[in-house]
């Protein structure tokens, strides 16, 4: 009798055993199908990636110039005011006051524009009734699809190796009248260095004083950075210096510099 119940409680025994094997073996299948308990799906890891959104860059008209009379060529620029690189795509337009001679292009960036700096492109648009001469409003749009909620516009950048660059008496010879020929011409303003990377454009502004800390003269420009971070004017119409008059010139002794992003 006693080694019947020992045989019936090691029966029992295998029996809970199996039994245990098979909620584990089901446990382990239902994890690996669901996913269940994987980090993965976890609140942390499903908030941690960035939502891409449509986001628009200025744009600025450069020129334009008619090729016949029904199609023109347009330069324009695109600014890329983030943080992050962007390729942008851009829809151009030309068109005159009211709208009856107008064409439009696409125009997508195959190379990245690095946070601060602009690029230039040339598009050609078909105008419409061959009124190419008369359209002369320019309209753009650039936008890119991007993570990139931050700006860098108004960041104020590093300045250094400040050296006045005035240029006047000492660059003429005086005339047998010990004068200055007629053609004589005096400017003034510093050289300077930014810690930012070539091609990346500011506005700067620079403070002229004199020996004795008195504001000679102020000026702003347009500005854009060389391969070893000089500093120089953007554009046809902008200057990094002021036309002044000798006296002028001969007073500055010392420059206060501000350039932002």
């Amino acid at each position: 009798m006693e080694n019947l119940k020992a045989i019936w409680s090691k029966f029992l025994a295998l029996k809970l055993w199996q039994k245990g094997l098979v909620v584990l073996l089901v446990y382990v299948l239902f994890s690996a199908v669901t996913g269940f308990g994987s980090s993965s799906d976890s609140p942390e890891s499903s908030s941690s990636s960035s939502a891409q959104v449509k986001r628009s860059y200025p744009v600025k008209y450069l020129r334009h110039a008619v090729i016949n009379p029904a199609s023109i060529s347009v330069a324009f620029q695109v600014k890329n005011d983030g943080t992050r690189p962007i390729k942008p795509s851009c829809k151009i337009k030309m068109q005159d006051a009211s709208g009856t001679y107008k064409g439009y292009d696409f125009v997508d960036f195959l190379e990245e524009i690095a946070p601060n700096q602009s690029k230039e492109a040339v598009v050609q648009l078909t105008i419409t009734k061959e009124g190419a001469e008369f359209a002369d409003q320019f309209i753009g749009e650039c936008s890119a699809t991007t993570s990139d909620t931050g700006t860098n516009a108004g960041k104020e950048v590093v300045i250094s190796d400040i050296e006045d660059a005035s240029w006047g008496d000492d660059q003429y010879e005086l005339d047998e009248n010990k004068e200055f020929p007629e053609d004589a011409g005096f400017w003034y303003g510093p050289t300077f260095k930014v810690n930012q990377p070539r091609m990346t454009q500011m506005d700067c502004s620079w403070t002229a004083f004199d020996k004795n800390g008195k504001v000679v003269g102020t000026h702003s420009f347009r500005a854009n950075t060389l391969n070893d971070g000089s500093v120089t004017s953007y554009g046809p119409d902008e200057k990094w210096y002021v036309d002044s008059t000798e006296r002028i010139v001969k007073s500055v002794k010392s420059y206060d510099v501000k350039c932002t992003l």
